[in-house]
């Protein structure tokens, strides 16, 4: 045997049992911390919703999602003769359709049609059994706004242009990703929206000082590994959970060539501002991110309810389909109906989330 195949050998074997380590690595780490990373996706938070009793109830209106899940939802019809176009609204987790209300009825006023709906087991949609709903995006959610286009483009005054959506946090999420994927979504307005592999690795890298004792192994982790972790991790609860999490940072990149404007706040403590703008570079022009001074997460409307209407009001008169019209000269408060009827605005509709697991801040967002 040459000296070169004898040195070729040595660096197989040595090879070989460096991968053999680095797997029992993995194993290792998958083994010990996947069941904490677990329970960010499938523990619940104590989450109080936004809930607003409606004034104006619009049209009535009930459609299939995928496996014949029956959604109800409303039609409102704009204030004004001539249409600038529809907007479709996402509501946030555990709360209902009429939470529209705050976010996008005084767009009624600039010529919007607005629709609003429950995802599935929420308001007075239908419950699936096979589901219990997250305050993750899942692919139930994507396909519940899939099916609310698909009613939208049957009825009779389907707008040919397209549609606008708005969704607020986990809603906001589920309109990113629908929106990337359809091609009659003209632009997207999110409140509060996050990605699900960035938020699960900002919280691993958060939490890893508190469950990984030793300095040596937190040493050695690298950045990848947590990752790979955490990616293990998030399939075995879709498995148990019987649900997929959709990749958000994928549809950010495919949004373009509609607009988004992300919204977010710069106190937001569960969705990190650094987060949202890792999310928001992903995605290619045109995009505007506006951070909300002193919002907390879902609170950027109720930190500046003059400047959140203007703001959606600026995006909209550029990107939406037909022009804006100019509100009635008395019309002074640009969101009539801001204040929810039974919600206090600063009181902090997230009661005790922050003990989803033991001695740290893991209550994820609605």
């Amino acid at each position: 045997m040459t000296a070169l195949s004898t040195t070729l050998n040595i660096l197989a074997w040595g090879g070989l049992i460096v991968f053999a380590a680095l797997l029992a690595f993995v194993v290792f780490a998958t083994l010990k911390y996947g069941p904490i990373i677990q329970r960010i996706f499938e523990v619940r938070p104590v989450f109080l919703p936004l809930h607003v009793r409606p004034e104006d109830e619009g049209e009535p209106v009930s459609f299939e999602a995928e496996g014949g899940v029956a959604l109800s939802g409303s039609y409102l019809r704009r204030r004004t003769e001539a249409r600038a176009g529809v907007l479709v609204f996402c509501h946030e987790y555990l709360s209902d359709r009429w939470s529209y209300l705050p976010y996008a009825d005084h767009l009624r006023d600039r010529g919007f049609d607005v629709f609003t709906f429950d995802f599935r087991n929420h308001g007075t949609s239908h419950r699936d059994p096979g589901y219990s709903p997250l305050q993750w995006t899942t692919t139930f959610e994507v396909a519940d706004l899939r099916a609310a286009l698909r009613h939208l483009r049957s009825r009779e005054d389907h707008d040919r242009a397209g549609f606008g959506l708005v969704g607020v946090s986990r809603g906001g999420t589920t309109a990113l990703v629908v929106g990337a994927e359809q091609p009659d979504v003209w632009g997207v307005i999110t409140d509060g929206a996050f990605p699900i592999r960035g938020t699960m690795t900002a919280y691993i890298l958060r939490w890893a000082e508190i469950y990984i004792n030793s300095k040596i192994l937190l040493r050695l982790f690298p950045l990848w590994l947590y990752k790979l972790v955490g990616y293990i991790s998030r399939r075995q609860s879709e498995r148990k959970l019987r649900c997929r999490f959709p990749d958000v940072e994928s549809a950010a990149r495919r949004l373009a060539p509609r607009p988004w404007l992300a919204i977010h706040g710069e106190k937001d403590t569960y969705i990190g501002p650094d987060i949202a703008r890792n999310l928001f570079n992903r995605a290619g022009q045109p995009k505007e991110l506006w951070i909300v001074p002193g919002a907390k997460h879902n609170r950027c409307r109720e930190a500046n309810p003059g400047a959140y209407a203007a703001r959606q009001v600026d995006f909209l008169s550029r990107k939406a389909p037909r022009p804006l019209v100019d509100p009635p000269a008395a019309d002074v408060d640009p969101a009539p109906h801001a204040e929810p009827t039974d919600v206090p605005v600063h009181s902090d509709r997230t009661l005790t989330g922050s003990r989803l697991l033991p001695g740290i801040v893991a209550q994820v967002t609605g």
